[in-house]
């Protein structure tokens, strides 16, 4: 009889032993750098002179950190444009920060996420505003993973700022302590 009923618990127990040996691709209690191109198209509208809009291929550094425990992100960051930094007429995005709050949909190796942050355009017209974006991500492991994005970035200040960017990134995760 004792038998019985340590067969049936294990068989009981079968499943949730399994299901809790799947591994898992998601970003809980991790922290990291990633490192992206970016290119984007910006237009730059100025009080008292015409539009201008450029073409920017730019490199982007940022930190993200899990805050909710989720393995959703805060990334904070910074972009270069990768070409002349001089700029008399102050039309051209040449460096820019942003944080952004990217959510996660799913735990295994190929992810889909948005991001929806604040965009500071800060060499060249200064100017803030609202940043969204939607990419696929792929995890190679829980600690390197690589994505391609879309997104849209819009600032006020000196400046009326709109730039539109596609981007390839990847991402380099440790454990929290």
């Amino acid at each position: 009889m004792h038998r019985v009923r340590a067969l049936l618990w294990a068989l009981a127990l079968a499943p949730a032993l399994a299901a809790a040996l799947e591994p898992r691709f998601d970003h809980r209690d991790t922290h990291g750098v990633s490192v992206e191109g970016l290119f984007a198209h910006d237009t730059v509208a100025r009080s008292g002179s015409a539009s201008a809009s450029s073409w920017r291929p730019a490199l982007r550094l940022a930190w993200g950190l899990d805050v909710s425990g989720e393995g959703d992100e805060v990334l904070v960051g910074a972009t270069l444009a990768l070409r002349s930094l001089d700029d008399p007429e102050r039309t051209r995005v040449i460096v820019a920060a942003d944080a952004r709050y990217r959510g996660y949909f799913g735990t295994e190796h190929v992810k889909t996420f948005f991001d929806v942050g604040l965009w500071v355009p800060v060499r060249s017209p200064l100017a803030v505003g609202p940043l969204v974006g939607v990419g696929v991500a792929y995890d190679f492991t829980r600690a390197f993973g690589a994505y391609l994005a879309g997104s849209f970035a819009t600032a006020f200040g000196q400046a009326r700022i709109a730039s539109l960017g596609v981007s390839a990134g990847a991402q380099f995760r440790f454990e929290l302590p």
